[in-house]
C-alpha cells in the first residue's frame, strides 16, 4: 500500500508510523502450537498419529457465466471510475487484489477520493482517516482479515488506535501490559516512572471491557502501567527520547507525542463506537427483518385456514420463522411443506397428550379398587410382595382396559371384576420377578469386592428363591426416602407399596425429579436401583449369626421375634434399643453396622501416633468372648447400665441443652480427631441419657456438664 504521508511530518509522529509489527515465532503461532500438541500427544504410550487421507481433486468446474466482466477493460473510465465510487472500503480491497492493474489503479494518491468516497457510502458514517495513515492501510486494518505481521487469514484482533490487524499469537508478540514489558534484559518498563506512559499509545481493541464514558476517555494522562502498549513504539519513543540532548528539545519531544497520542487515541475509541453503533443497527434491522418475516408467514397460514392454537412453540418452529430474512415468494415455497408438517405434529401431540390426561384419570379412578383387591388378595403370605399402585397401572391387563376406547369409559369394580383372574395371575408374575430381583440383588452385593467378569447368578426355581428370601441375611435398603433400618424382603416390597406408590419399581438412575429427600448429590448410588440390598448386609449378617452360635440359614422370622420378646439383645444397652417390640433384626443389625462405621471413621481421623485404646472404646465386636450381641435364656432379666449421673448433673446438662439449640458434640471425641476432621464429628441427640450412654460405653466416663460443646459443623 502506498503511504499518504505529508512531506512534514514530525519526528515524534514518524517513530510510530514507520514501524512494522514482528511476526510470531513459530511455535507461538498456530501452525507450531499444533505441531507441539501433536508431538506432546506422541509422547504417550500406545499413541497413533492420525494420517489424514489425500482428497482426490475434482475437476474444476467452469461456469457459462464466465468472462462476463470482461468488458469492464473496454469500458469508458470515467462510468468505471463513477461505478467504484458507489462501491464499500472492502470491495476495494478485493478488487485491488484481483490484477495487477486494479492494483496499480487503487493504490495511488489519485486514488484518495475513490477511497474517500467508499468511506462515505458506509451506514452509519465512519470517522474520517487519520493522517499519516494511508487509506487502503485504514480499509484494510477495519474490513480485512489478514494479519499485518503474519499474513494469516482470521485474524481478529484489531487495534483501533495503531491501526493494526493481527492474528492472536502476533497480537501476544508485539502488545504487552505496561508492568510486564521488558526494554531489555535487565530494564523494564515500570522502572522508568509513570511519566513517560502519557506519551505512549494504548492499545484500544473490540473485545476490551468498554471504557467509562467521562470526560477524560481516551486522554493520554490517563495511560497507566496496566494498560497494553505496542512494543515496537515504546522502544522506539524510548530510545529517540534518550538520543535528544537539550531539555528544549525534550519538552518539544514530549508535547508532540501528548498530542498525537490524545488524536489517536480519541481517533480509536470513536471508531470503537462507530463499530457499536454498527453492530446495534445490523441487529436492528435484523429484529425488523425477523418480525415482518413472522407476521407475513402467519398471516398467509391464517390465509390457509390455520389458526394460532395449531401453532407449536419448540425449536424447529421458531427455526422457521425467527429468521432475520425478509419472507420470499421462494422462501415461502419451500417453508410452507415445513411448517405444515409441524403444525400436524402438534395436532397428533394435542391429541396424545389429551389421551394421557384421560389415562391418568382412569387411573386414578383404579387406585382405590386396587386397594381393595390387594386387601382381599387369596395368598395372603404373598400380599406384602403386591406391586404399588403405579407398577399394577403399567400390568397389561390395567393398561388396555385404562386405554380402551380411548380412554373415555371410567374404570369400575365392575370392570374391573371382568378382569379378576387376568389381574391376580399378572399380579403373581410380578411377584414373581420382583423376588428374582431381590435375589440377584443379594447376588451381586456377595460380589460386590469381586472382579467385574464374576459369574452370572445361576437359574433358581421359585421354592429356591423363597428360601433365599426368608434368611437371616437378606437384608434390603430403600434409597429413596431416609429409612435407617434395614429390612427383610417382604418388609421392603411392604415399604415401597406403601410408602412410594407414584414410583415404577427400580426405575433407572440418576433420580429426575427435582426434589429428592437425601441432603447431597454425593450420597446417590451410581448403579444401585431404588431398593438394593444393604452394602455388607449380608457379610455382617453372617458374622452375627456366628458370634450367637446359629447357622447361616436361619429364618429372619425367627430373629426377628427373638429381638422383639427381648432375648436377642446387644450389650451396649442402647436406649435406641430399649423397646424390644418396637425393634428387629432388621433393627439390630443396622445398629451395629451404624456403630462400627462411627468407629472405624474415629480411628481414620485420629491424629498418627494418638493412643485409643482407653480414650476409644469399641463396644460392637462381634465374636470372641466380648460379642456384643447375645441371646437371653429363658427367664433371664436385662441389666441395664448404671450410669452414676446426679440429679444435680442432670439438671447442669439439661440447662445447657436448652440454652442452645443446635446439636450437642461429644467433648472427647472433638478434641481426640485431627483438627481437619472436628466439623465431621457427628452430633449426639440432645436427650441427656442418650449422652450419658455414649460417655460410658464409648469412652468409659460419667457424664459432667462439660462433656458436651456446640460447634458449626460445615
Amino acid at each position: 500500500m502506498l503511504s499518504q504521508l505529508s512531506t512534514e511530518v514530525p519526528d515524534c509522529v514518524a517513530i510510530s508510523i514507520g514501524l512494522n509489527p514482528r511476526p510470531a515465532s513459530h511455535w507461538d503461532s498456530r501452525a507450531g502450537q499444533a505441531e507441539w500438541k501433536e508431538e506432546k500427544m506422541s509422547w504417550k504410550p500406545g499413541y497413533v498419529p492420525l494420517k489424514k487421507e489425500a482428497k482426490e481433486k475434482k475437476p474444476k468446474m467452469i461456469r457459462m457465466r464466465a468472462g462476463r466482466l470482461a468488458d469492464l477493460m473496454d469500458m469508458p473510465m470515467d462510468i468505471f471510475l463513477e461505478i467504484l465510487s458507489h462501491l464499500e472500503p472492502v470491495d476495494l480491497i478485493r478488487l485491488s487484489r484481483s490484477s495487477k492493474h486494479f492494483r496499480s489503479m487503487l493504490m495511488t494518491r489519485r486514488a484518495r477520493y475513490l477511497w474517500d468516497a467508499a468511506f462515505q457510502n458506509l451506514d452509519p458514517e465512519l470517522p474520517p482517516c487519520p493522517p499519516h495513515i494511508s487509506s487502503p492501510r485504514y480499509a484494510a486494518a477495519l474490513f480485512d482479515q489478514y494479519c499485518f505481521a503474519c499474513g494469516i487469514e482470521r485474524s481478529t484482533n484489531t487495534d483501533f488506535s495503531h491501526t493494526l490487524r493481527l492474528c492472536a499469537p502476533c497480537y501476544k508478540t508485539n502488545f504487552k501490559p505496561g508492568n510486564e514489558l521488558a526494554l531489555g534484559s535487565k530494564e523494564r518498563l515500570i522502572q522508568l516512572g509513570d511519566g513517560i506512559l502519557p506519551t505512549l499509545l494504548v492499545s484500544v481493541v473490540y473485545y476490551t471491557p468498554h471504557l467509562p464514558d467521562n470526560p477524560g476517555r481516551g486522554s493520554a494522562k490517563n495511560n497507566c502501567k496496566y494498560h497494553t502498549f505496542y512494543i515496537p513504539e515504546v522502544k522506539a519513543v524510548i530510545a529517540e527520547y534518550r538520543s535528544l540532548e537539550t531539555l528544549e528539545e525534550q519538552q518539544a519531544f514530549v508535547a508532540g507525542r501528548l498530542a498525537y497520542v490524545n488524536d489517536r487515541q480519541a481517533h480509536g475509541i470513536s471508531v470503537l463506537q462507530w463499530l457499536a453503533k454498527t453492530y446495534r443497527q445490523k441487529w436492528d434491522d435484523e429484529d425488523a427483518a425477523r418480525k415482518d418475516r413472522k407476521e407475513a408467514m402467519l398471516r398467509k397460514l391464517e390465509e390457509l385456514g390455520y389458526n394460532p392454537a395449531d401453532y407449536p412453540d419448540n425449536k424447529a418452529w421458531r427455526q422457521i420463522l425467527d429468521q432475520p430474512r425478509r419472507l420470499t415468494d421462494r422462501i415461502w415455497k419451500a417453508a410452507l411443506p415445513k411448517l405444515e408438517a409441524l403444525i400436524q405434529q402438534k395436532r397428533e401431540d394435542d391429541r396424545q397428550a389429551e389421551f394421557e390426561a384421560r389415562l391418568r384419570e382412569r387411573y386414578a379412578e383404579f387406585r382405590p379398587i386396587y386397594e381393595t383387591f390387594v386387601q382381599g388378595f387369596p395368598l395372603e403370605h404373598l400380599r406384602s410382595f403386591a406391586p404399588n399402585w403405579t407398577d399394577a397401572c403399567h400390568l397389561p391387563c390395567i393398561v388396555e382396559l385404562a386405554s380402551s376406547e380411548g380412554a373415555f369409559p371410567p374404570i369400575t369394580f365392575a370392570r374391573v371384576a371382568a378382569i379378576y383372574a387376568r389381574l391376580a395371575n399378572e399380579v403373581l408374575d410380578f411377584i414373581c420377578q420382583t423376588k428374582r430381583d431381590l435375589v440377584e440383588m443379594l447376588h451381586r452385593e456377595h460380589r460386590r469386592l469381586e472382579p467385574r467378569d464374576t459369574e452370572p447368578m445361576p437359574l433358581l426355581e421359585t421354592a429356591q428363591v423363597d428360601v433365599e428370601l426368608a434368611k437371616a441375611t437378606s437384608l434390603f435398603i430403600c434409597h429413596r426416602c431416609p429409612l435407617t433400618t434395614a429390612a427383610s424382603a417382604s418388609q421392603i416390597c411392604l415399604h415401597w407399596r406403601t410408602e412410594h406408590p407414584e414410583l415404577k419399581w427400580n426405575d433407572a438412575w440418576p433420580i429426575k425429579e427435582m426434589f429428592d429427600r437425601r441432603r447431597r448429590r454425593s450420597e446417590w448410588p451410581e448403579l444401585r436401583p431404588w431398593v438394593c440390598a444393604m452394602p455388607s448386609g449380608p457379610s455382617l449378617a453372617k458374622c452375627a449369626l456366628s458370634a450367637l452360635g446359629l447357622p447361616e440359614h436361619t429364618l429372619y422370622a425367627t430373629l426377628d421375634d427373638l429381638v422383639r420378646w427381648g432375648r436377642l439383645v446387644c450389650l451396649c444397652w442402647s436406649p435406641k434399643l430399649r423397646v424390644p417390640s418396637r425393634s428387629g433384626w432388621g433393627t439390630l443389625i443396622s445398629h451395629v453396622h451404624d456403630e462400627q462405621d462411627w468407629h472405624r471413621y474415629m480411628l481414620h481421623s485420629l491424629p498418627q501416633g494418638y493412643a485409643h485404646t482407653t480414650s476409644l472404646i469399641d463396644d460392637h465386636v462381634l465374636g470372641g468372648p466380648d460379642s456384643c450381641l447375645k441371646i437371653l435364656a429363658d427367664g433371664e432379666q436385662a441389666v441395664l447400665p448404671d450410669y452414676n449421673i446426679s440429679t444435680s448433673t442432670v439438671a447442669e446438662v439439661t440447662a445447657k441443652l436448652e440454652s442452645d439449640q443446635r446439636k450437642p458434640t461429644c467433648a472427647s471425641c472433638h478434641y481426640m480427631v485431627r483438627e481437619a476432621r472436628q466439623w465431621a464429628v457427628g452430633r449426639m441427640e440432645r436427650d441427656v441419657e442418650h449422652i450419658a450412654h455414649h460417655m460410658k460405653a464409648r469412652h468409659d466416663k460419667v457424664l459432667t456438664e462439660r462433656s458436651i460443646i456446640f460447634t458449626d459443623g460445615r
